[in-house]
């Protein structure tokens, strides 16, 4: 089977020599780079848009030539719903073509390319016309996959047209939207990829979640526990999975117990899979859907005995972490797996690496708290402190030194509390994700254990890559929730310290912030300090943003009008704190490019 494939792979690859995609490949890279005045403007690319679907329509082989550019994707993406809409029917209107074209690993990317754009294309247009021939195609396409389903999943060809058919129908499962808004975040900071595209459903009244019940009947059909671990077919089974829990609960509940009794013929197959790539992420969707009663099954018999091992694990510990995102909050069954998790923690994570699967699992133990009041919350906090030594009265209050600056409670103890000299850490981000989840959550010990950090330690993470995304995030948090003693506080021990700060390159955005929060006589002491090394500051490759946000110069030579101004600000910035919010973040991340 597997030489099969590789001559299936070479064979493609060879058909791909043959054919000439230079015509498109050069037209499709000039609209993306915008390198041609001919097609700036509106009309002149409706036109190039009308001719290029002339002639794909009229002729296969221009289509071919088309669809195997690796610009196609943008030219969709960029296209109108009118023209979208007829170029999407062109590829499902022929079933003799739309196999020959879903056959071709290299054309079928244009079915995944229009599946996932469709959603966006639909909520952009109120016209009925294009929409209705989006819809007749989809269900054109939905027919097709329906009466070759067999042959789609024996020969994998079209199945990734297939899942991205699954992504927009019915309601969205709950890990796409996840991946949604990852995705969304990279989109914003890298050239175009379709790949970071969010994902929409298509509308609800096409009624097309039909066809998740229709490839059900499928999965009554086949050892699901093999297919499970099918690099190809198992993304497939467990996206149905999710979908199906997501509009078919009660449906989708056959499925689950028929898998259930595969497993409990086969007892050691669960402790296989959930411990390989494939199989993990089927066990994950598997538990996501399952019911209490098979739930408690499995939390007995496999997950709770290996708890520790399974959490470790590079491939099974998603299931364990899907659990308690999506479902700890409100299954009663799942606090015993807290506990479970609280009392091996010591044994499971390891702060000073970057293992983000083990050490993350705080962050979401920390989250699901605020979610659920039946989980215990304080044992969370005492294991955690318990994990760095910190298990007296008179000690708590060093667990962020000990998290975030020092290496060990006995470097602390050992210095004297004025000009320490600091034992720094690697600082690790998880670290400082776990610190403000705690702050978040308004824990006393930990809010205690911020306060007492003295200037040098703030100084150290206001200067540090990942400690001055901490401290900007206190500083964002405290303002939100009104601790204004806290952003004081926080002004008082760095005051003296506000040159140093501004001219490291980390240091220069928590300065930004401490005056984005600041009031006016916090404001004062920025600018009273920062006026004597004005003209070094100035020639700063990281202070000369400050000073230029600030108004330092004009401070200088008019200070009551430079008050007046900043007092109309902070009016301003009250009554609109959130429309502010959100454009002071998308401004902080351009001016990090221009500072890189």
């Amino acid at each position: 089977m597997g030489r099969t494939k590789e001559l299936k792979i070479e064979e493609n690859d060879q058909n791909a020599s043959k054919v000439d995609t230079r015509y498109y490949d050069e037209l499709f890279k000039k609209i993306k780079d915008q390198e041609s005045e001919e097609f700036n403007d509106c009309e002149s690319l409706e036109a190039l848009y009308s001719t290029i679907l002339e002639q794909i329509e009229e002729d296969n082989s221009e289509l071919k030539k088309c669809l195997y550019s690796y610009h196609v994707d943008y030219f969709l993406y960029k296209s109108s719903v009118e023209n979208f809409s007829k170029f999407f029917t062109i590829l499902t209107s022929n079933k003799e073509l739309l196999e020959q074209l879903l056959s071709d690993t290299r054309t079928s990317r244009a079915y995944e390319a229009c599946l996932m754009l469709i959603g966006n294309k639909t909520k952009s247009s109120s016209d009925s016309c294009p929409l209705e021939s989006l819809k007749n195609s989809m269900i054109d396409l939905g027919d097709y996959f329906e009466s070759n389903l067999e042959n789609i999943l024996e020969t994998h060809n079209g199945i990734f047209s297939l899942r991205a058919f699954l992504r927009v129908i019915g309601n969205q499962d709950i890990l796409e939207t996840i991946s949604n808004e990852t995705n969304n975040k990279k989109f914003k900071k890298k050239e175009f990829n379709i790949k970071n595209v969010c994902v929409r459903i298509v509308p609800d009244d096409w009624n097309l979640g039909v066809y998740l019940k229709k490839f059900s009947k499928f999965l009554k059909e086949i050892n699901l526990l093999e297919i499970g671990l099918d690099a190809e077919l198992s993304p497939f089974v467990s996206l149905l999975l999710r979908k199906m829990y997501a509009n078919y609960p009660d449906k989708c509940c056959s499925i689950i117990e028929k898998i259930h009794k595969q497993f409990v013929k086969k007892p050691n197959s669960f402790n296989s899979m959930i411990q390989d790539a494939k199989g993990s992420r089927f066990i994950e969707s598997f538990l996501l859907a399952s019911q209490s009663e098979i739930l408690c099954y499995y939390l007995n018999e496999n997950i709770l005995p290996n708890i520790v091992s399974y959490t470790k694990h590079i491939y099974a510990n998603y299931p364990i972490q899907t659990l308690i995102k999506h479902r700890m909050h409100n299954e009663p069954a799942l606090v015993v797996l807290f506990d479970s998790l609280v009392e091996n923690l010591t044994s499971i994570i390891d702060l000073n690496t970057d293992l983000i699967y083990k050490n993350y699992l705080i962050v979401e133990l920390i989250e699901v708290c605020a979610k659920n009041s039946n989980l215990n919350f304080k044992n969370l906090i005492q294991t955690i402190l318990d994990y760095f030594g910190l298990n007296t009265e008179e000690n708590k209050i060093h667990f962020l030194r000990v998290l975030l600056v020092y290496q060990k409670l006995d470097d602390i103890q050992k210095e004297s509390p004025i000009d320490q000299a600091l034992y720094v850490l690697d600082l690790k981000p998880i670290a400082s994700t776990i610190a403000t989840k705690l702050i978040e959550f308004d824990e006393k010990t930990i809010n205690k254990s911020f306060n007492s950090l003295n200037s040098n330690e703030l100084e150290y993470l206001a200067t540090n890559s990942v400690g001055s995304h901490f401290v900007q995030k206190v500083l964002n948090l405290c303002q939100s929730k009104d601790r204004n003693f806290w952003i004081q506080s926080i002004f008082d021990k760095l005051k003296g310290r506000f040159v140093n700060i501004s001219k490291n390159k980390s240091g220069s955005f928590v300065m930004e912030t401490l005056w984005s929060v600041g009031t006016l006589k916090q404001r004062l002491l920025i600018v009273d300090e920062l006026k004597m090394c004005e003209h070094q500051l100035k020639n700063d490759q990281y202070a000369k943003f400050l000073v230029n946000k600030i108004g330092l110069n004009f401070y200088k030579r008019k200070p009551d009008e430079w008050k007046q101004i900043q007092t109309n600000e902070i009016k301003k910035k009250r009554l609109f704190s959130d429309i502010i919010t959100d454009s002071n973040s998308n401004d902080n991340k351009n001016k990090k490019k221009l500072k890189k």
